[in-house]
């Protein structure tokens, strides 16, 4: 089933460590190939969950 809830950074974190950690450890080049696009992605998205929480922060306020 797929779930199109929008992730908190500390998941996207999680299913980037995941992917990192996968793309090591597996021998064939193609899984390693997709894999590296799918993380590509979602550090991307982990990159804009993290710009998109400072701009929600009070004037004054930084990281």
């Amino acid at each position: 089933m797929f779930d199109n809830t929008p992730l908190e950074p500390e998941e996207a974190l999680e299913q980037c460590r995941a992917l990192a950690y996968a793309i090591v450890e597996l021998n064939h080049p193609e899984s390693k190939e997709i894999l590296t696009f799918v993380l590509a992605e979602r550090l991307d998205n982990l990159h804009r969950l993290f710009h998109a929480s400072e701009t929600d922060k009070p004037e004054g306020m930084s990281h």
